[in-house]
């Protein structure tokens, strides 16, 4: 019980996060691959709002305990696991180290409710 609303807390953050996170940058225009790569950013955008919906999805399912809800989650996290380990690459051959730093965290944390949520 107690795992099922730390996981869905932590889904609807992720989701929430990562489709303000977008809306904010593309509202201030801050993503210069709009001009440079419209196409490779038009699926990677794609990517970016599945996971989003998925994960705000799950975290709901988990919270209102549907039973099969940890293994829609362990799906969202998957999709979270690969975005922050993509995010974590751009971030760092920016040489920002502290988006690279905070990916990881989120990836360690991700991983680990996989696993807990597996069992």
């Amino acid at each position: 019980m107690v795992l099922s609303i730390i996981s869905g807390i932590y889904a609807l953050v992720i989701g929430i996060g990562i489709l303000g996170l977008w809306t904010m940058l593309l509202l201030t225009k801050q993503v210069p691959e709009l001009e440079t790569e419209p196409v490779a950013l038009a699926f990677h955008l794609t990517a970016e709002i599945i996971m989003g919906i998925l994960s705000l999805v799950s975290g709901i399912f988990l919270l209102i305990g549907i039973s099969w809800a940890p293994y829609f989650f362990i799906l969202a996290m998957g999709l979270v696991i690969y975005a922050v380990i993509n995010a974590a690459g751009y971030y760092g051959q920016k040489k920002q180290w502290a988006f690279a730093i905070m990916f990881g965290i989120i990836l360690i944390a991700s991983v680990s409710l996989v696993i807990l949520n597996g069992f």
